[in-house]
């Protein structure tokens, strides 16, 4: 069972291992599927402005694309972090200029990716975990409203970046999703605290934990609506963070060879679930 597992969130840049041999040693070590989330500008060498912004997404969907159809198992998600966002809106003058661009240019760059079949969906979308000002968590939530109509309108998956305040964060998110009609079950809450994960679940969201064994045997059981992540970086200067994706079917098993958790769970988080989220073959 441990060589077949999906990793639900994880990174690829232009400065680390990069898309293709990411996508090897996965598939080599038994991953069946993993989900490519853009990344900052930074991580494919631009910076971190408009332009930055939309090269990053030029550059992501088209390695992406092409990895997708030449090794399979790949799922390309495409977004602006709320961390960028935030960056923009702290070094421009003008924050109603990178809001209309954003929302009139760059949303409608992702639209035009999910009709032509080139993006899969949607993601990171949110809000910082940090502390930031409150131009910017306006902007970060007037682009979630935008982004979950656009995943209600093309029935597609979005991955939600959030800070991780418990009750008052899934009840924001439970608020926009109703104000825009998206169903709860398209999407994602990632890199969830698992003392955190049942909140999600029993409102009907998704949720993606960390696959190592410490993060994972804190779920205690819970196997509904949770899927398990790698959020790998791709990063030079951080090796190995946040957790290789190769290492998601070990690391699970070891919670069930020490008798912590259930094999049948286990396959549910590790692919059943995201089999059903993504809507692919197990």
């Amino acid at each position: 069972m441990a060589g077949w597992f999906i990793d639900s969130h994880a990174h690829a840049s232009t400065t680390g291992l990069g898309y293709r041999e990411i996508v090897k040693r996965f598939k080599a070590a038994g991953g069946r599927l993993i989900v490519f989330v853009q990344l900052p500008p930074s991580s494919y060498g631009y910076s971190t402005d408009l332009e930055g912004v939309r090269k990053s997404l030029d550059t992501h969907i088209g390695i992406c694309s092409e990895v997708r159809k030449e090794l399979g198992g790949v799922l390309c998600l495409v977004g602006v972090h709320p961390a960028t966002v935030d960056r923009l809106v702290r070094s421009s003058k003008n924050v109603d200029m990178v809001y209309r661009e954003l929302l009139t240019s760059y949303m409608r760059a992702l639209e035009d990716l999910l009709r032509k079949g080139l993006a899969d969906g949607l993601g990171e979308f949110g809000r910082p975990h940090y502390p930031s000002p409150p131009e910017s968590l306006v902007v970060n939530e007037l682009l979630l409203v935008e982004s979950m109509r656009l995943a209600k309108d093309y029935d597609v998956p979005i991955h939600i970046h959030s800070e991780n305040s418990g009750f008052i964060t899934l009840e924001s998110i439970k608020t926009f999703t109703n104000l825009v009609g998206l169903p709860k079950d398209r999407v994602l809450v990632h890199h969830v605290p698992p003392s955190q994960a049942p909140l999600y679940a029993e409102a009907g969201f998704h949720v993606s934990v960390v696959g190592k064994a410490e993060v994972v045997k804190e779920l205690r059981g819970l196997c509904r609506n949770v899927l398990v992540e790698s959020d790998y970086l791709d990063d030079p200067k951080r090796p190995g963070a946040v957790m290789y994706p190769w290492d998601i079917g070990p690391e699970v098993m070891r919670v069930v060879e020490a008798g912590i958790m259930e094999r049948e769970c286990a396959e549910k988080i590790l692919l059943e679930n995201p089999a059903s989220f993504y809507g692919v073959s197990k």
